[in-house]
């Protein structure tokens, strides 16, 4: 496995969007819901950043039903226990090498780095006419709308405003 591999925040899926529920992402944390992916094999194929574009083109041509998923690596890993193996083939098991293999069941939708995204194909003049437009990738990428998570660095158990609790005044109403 090289450095590259291991440094692998986020991995993607592409797929129909007839295949993602259209709550995927509001229902994402009720861990009900999962990726199946494609085929009968007992393992899920996802796609590295660098191995999109060229998915894109080969099996989603001219498509304009194609959604892009986006997965946590850590939370496949931590969370839903999952294993990633990088394998030598596609669609077959076993060896090293550059194809990400997800062992040990579906994938929870929980584990979602970023919204399902429709993507658009490229109507411009030239080369990437009929191209897929794939947005800024990894978890530094703009393009994927994420779940946005506020500091708070106020503790309101501190707040001096609020009357002291007193537990033996709300017994008294029993």
């Amino acid at each position: 496995m090289s450095v590259d591999q291991v440094s692998q925040e986020v991995l993607y899926a592409l797929c129909d969007t007839a295949d993602v529920p259209a709550d995927a992402w509001k229902n994402r944390l009720t861990f009900v819901d999962v990726y199946k992916g494609k085929g009968t094999k007992n393992f899920i194929t996802l796609l590295t950043g660098d191995q999109l574009a060229k998915a894109a083109a080969t099996s989603f041509a001219g498509k304009t039903d194609t959604m892009l998923l986006s997965f946590k690596v850590e939370s496949m890993r931590e969370e839903a226990d999952l294993k990633i193996k990088y394998e030598a083939a596609e669609s077959e098991a076993g060896g090293s090498g550059e194809y990400v293999h997800v062992y040990g069941g579906f994938i929870p939708y929980a584990c979602l780095y970023a919204m399902p995204k429709v993507l658009v194909l490229d109507e411009s003049v030239g080369p990437n006419l009929g191209k897929h437009m794939l947005p800024p990738l990894g978890m530094g990428g703009g393009g994927l709308e994420k779940e946005t998570v506020y500091d708070d660095d106020s503790d309101l158990s501190e707040n001096d405003d609020l009357e002291r609790f007193d537990q033996h005044t709300y017994d008294l109403d029993d």
